[in-house]
């Protein structure tokens, strides 16, 4: 074997003992989480783990699932939360595994979270409910939803999975090897990097259009949620691709209205509307100008707008239905 090739799997295998110890070291110590937002906090006891949630304002309930990412939690969705406490009850839920709810140990996979979402409206907000979700979890939510059937109000996806053109959205092949090496000392190293402060930042300047002055703070926010102890458990099935969902068969059988806001400057497949479209062509959608990946986050108060402005002409804010 050549000297070169040598030195270069020392220095891998060196990089990733370095890793793997420092993310031993940070499971006796996790960083202090910061502190929750406005509302009242609750936790729901659900059977794989305890889900965290935050309600605030008055009216028809609504429930606001964040994006899938080292650091997610519900506080992704605060800003719009803040815009619609005024016309609806929103209720910011941290999903299995994210932000202050419980990290199950298992392999994830989507049907975990259609079942931790499904069971959360039934039981815990026990009411007729609009489902806002962002990136991935608007794929999960038009599936709640139509597990839900009556107890879904409406489905708002936010910049949803992006279908390359007509085939279906589908995990990778390789992903059972992917998901092992990401559990070996090679994944820590994957996992430190993207949970550190300027792992977090990077993902902040790519997902944001426009750069917040409070990143520094966003980004140490994200870090910490990051770090918590058994939080590799579902990066590493979302990484290996096992959380990958195509919301569009599920679109063509939902009985509920929905709608899809877009971000104008994170499409990285300009057909995608015209993908969804294709399943349900009188579904709305708007594409928000100036925003990257997360509209709500750069955009808060065009897409509380929008959102209210079609729950108007779908009488989606209206109170009361049955299951």
């Amino acid at each position: 074997m050549p000297l070169s090739r040598k030195l270069f799997g020392g220095a891998v295998i060196a990089t990733a003992a370095v890793a793997a110890a420092r993310v031993r070291g940070r499971r006796s110590s996790p960083p202090a989480l910061p502190p929750p937002g406005p509302g009242s906090h609750g936790s729901y006891p659900w059977r794989h783990a305890d889900l965290f949630f935050t309600r605030a304002g008055a009216g028809a309930p609504a429930l606001l699932l964040h994006d899938l990412y080292a650091g997610a939690s519900g506080a992704e969705m605060a800003p719009l939360a803040g815009r619609l406490s005024g016309a609806l009850e929103t209720t910011l839920l941290d999903l299995p595994g994210f932000g202050r709810s419980g990290r199950p140990r298992l392999r994830f996979g989507p049907d975990l979270f259609f079942d931790g979402i499904v069971e959360f409206v039934r039981h815990q907000v026990d009411a007729a409910t609009l489902i806002v979700g962002s990136g991935l979890s608007a794929a999960y939510a038009v599936e709640a939803a139509v597990r839900l059937g009556r107890l879904a109000r409406g489905v708002v996806l936010i910049a949803p999975p992006e279908p390359s053109g007509v085939a279906s959205i589908e995990a990778p092949a390789w992903r059972p090897l992917a998901y092992q090496a990401l559990r070996s000392p090679i994944g820590d190293a994957v996992r430190l990097w993207r949970s550190s402060a300027a792992g977090r930042r990077r993902l902040l300047e790519r997902s944001l259009a426009v750069t917040p002055p409070d990143i520094e703070q966003r980004a140490d926010g994200l870090r910490r949620f990051a770090g918590q102890p058994d939080s590799g458990w579902p990066l590493w099935s979302l990484w290996a691709g096992d959380l990958a969902w195509d919301p569009r068969p599920a679109l063509s059988r939902l009985g509920a209205p929905a709608l899809v806001i877009w971000g104008a400057e994170a499409r990285v497949n300009a057909a995608a509307p015209e993908a969804y479209g294709a399943v349900r062509p009188d579904m709305p959608q708007h594409v928000v100008p100036g925003t990257g990946r997360w509209p709500h986050v750069d955009a808060p108060d065009e897409v509380a707008e929008t959102l209210l402005d079609w729950c108007a002409v779908e009488g989606v804010e209206r109170k009361g239905g049955e299951e």
